[in-house]
């Protein structure tokens, strides 16, 4: 595949260039104590200080050279289109499961509103009380028997960790399969802006543009880890299965040229939820990793024919060799969460210690929270830019979670 202009990620440390973050909005506004569990939100999160915390991170980014492209800005400029806006509503609404006329109503209003009204609505949601003022009566058992709270479009109050609903890798992109319906939708948007938005002109979606592509698949982009142009590695999570790892690099080989994955199975828990929440690269030779959790990992190493075939599936002995190997490298330098202490680690594991983003290699950002972690950092060597992440972290992800690279230098 010929690199694309504009995207372009064969690492997880080269040089940042070009990143998409989403700013956190009224979606957040949206969690409750009643229905947190549901949107995957362990806490309310103070809306007015999440911002300040992400336009701190953007900045941050911004002065070490990455340009940032936002979510919602892309989303609003594909909708500008009627006839994209049109099918992406069609689809919105088919997982929305209401009934014929209450779908109809719904979309003839959203159809009639600003690009930047469609944005807001398609990630904010839309309530029964709010619905009413567009579409007033509707001849719908769902908007009948429905509370004037109940949404009508489901809020995304975690897209602003735009890490798991796609991930880049070469020019292709993978769209996720998520786990909790909480999150199903945000893939379809970036299915959407990928295709219609001229920033992503020649990118092909290597994974997840297909029915069969769908659940019962399951993978989400936390999992993902570009070990270098030749291979990446995959978590077998709790938000992503073995069988969907299996197909993707099939198609890894025969889309992108990538033949060599690492399958890397870690607990089943939501405080390890991905790869990236116990295991993050940090430079060329480096590496966070959340103490012991090496023990219990298993990882094999699947070899690919360039047609997509699978040649062979091998279980390593030992994770650091397999890194080291599939590396080229002589030595791997582990760095410890929390220091090596089981106590700070797991204190600060609940605020994503381990889930540090490299901005270059051996230069990161992690939360300033984590002081233990952060100063381990700084004794290997490792350069780290703080950022304020008190109300970013209540929704359970770290800077990596935050951003998705779109353009690194090799």
């Amino acid at each position: 595949m010929e690199k694309s202009k504009s995207v372009y990620i064969v690492s997880e440390t080269g040089k940042l260039r070009k990143v998409l973050l989403h700013r956190p909005g009224k979606e957040l506004r949206r969690i409750t104590i009643e229905n947190k569990d549901e949107f995957l939100i362990d806490e309310i999160v103070w809306l007015k200080r999440a911002i300040e915390n992400h336009d701190e991170f953007a900045n941050l980014l911004r002065k070490h050279g990455a340009e940032i492209f936002y979510f919602q800005d892309c989303l609003c400029d594909i909708v500008q289109d009627k006839n994209v806006r049109s099918a992406l509503l069609d689809d919105v609404l088919t997982l929305e499961t209401h009934d014929v006329n209450l779908n109809k109503a719904l979309k003839e209003a959203v159809m009639g509103m600003t690009a930047k009204e469609v944005a807001e609505t398609l990630i904010g949601g839309l309530t029964k009380k709010e619905a009413r003022a567009f579409i007033g009566a509707v001849k719908s058992l769902t908007f009948a028997t429905a509370s004037d709270s109940s949404f009508f479009l489901r809020p995304l109050p975690n897209l602003y960790f735009q890490r798991d609903p796609f991930f880049f890798v070469r020019s292709g992109v993978v769209l996720s399969a998520m786990r909790f319906l909480a999150r199903q939708r945000e893939p379809l948007f970036a299915k959407y802006i990928l295709q219609n938005h001229p920033l992503f002109e020649g990118v092909e979606i290597v994974f997840g543009n297909e029915i069969k592509n769908c659940h019962p698949h399951v993978i989400e982009g936390g999992d993902f880890l570009v070990l270098n142009e030749n291979c990446v590695a995959i978590g077998i999570s709790q938000r992503s299965t073995a069988g969907t790892i299996q197909a993707i690099g099939s198609r890894l080989a025969s889309v992108v040229g990538i033949q060599k994955v690492l399958a890397v199975d870690i607990p089943k828990q939501r405080a390890y939820m991905h790869l990236d929440t116990v295991f993050t690269m940090v430079d060329k030779d480096a590496f966070t990793i959340y103490p012991g959790v090496h023990k219990n990992m298993r990882i094999w190493e699947l070899d690919f024919e360039e047609n997509g075939t699978l040649r062979n599936i091998t279980e390593s002995r030992d994770f650091f060799d397999c890194l080291k190997k599939n590396l080229q490298i002589d030595r791997i330098r582990s760095i410890e969460t929390g220091g090596g202490d089981p106590s700070e680690a797991s204190r600060e594991q609940w605020n994503d210690g381990t889930n540090t983003f490299a901005i270059a290699p051996g230069v990161v950002v992690t939360y300033e929270s984590n002081e233990i972690s952060n100063k381990t950092l700084r004794d290997n060597g490792i350069v780290v830019h703080e950022i304020n992440g008190s109300e970013l972290g209540k929704g359970r992800g770290g800077p990596r979670c935050m951003c998705m690279p779109i353009l690194r230098g090799d």
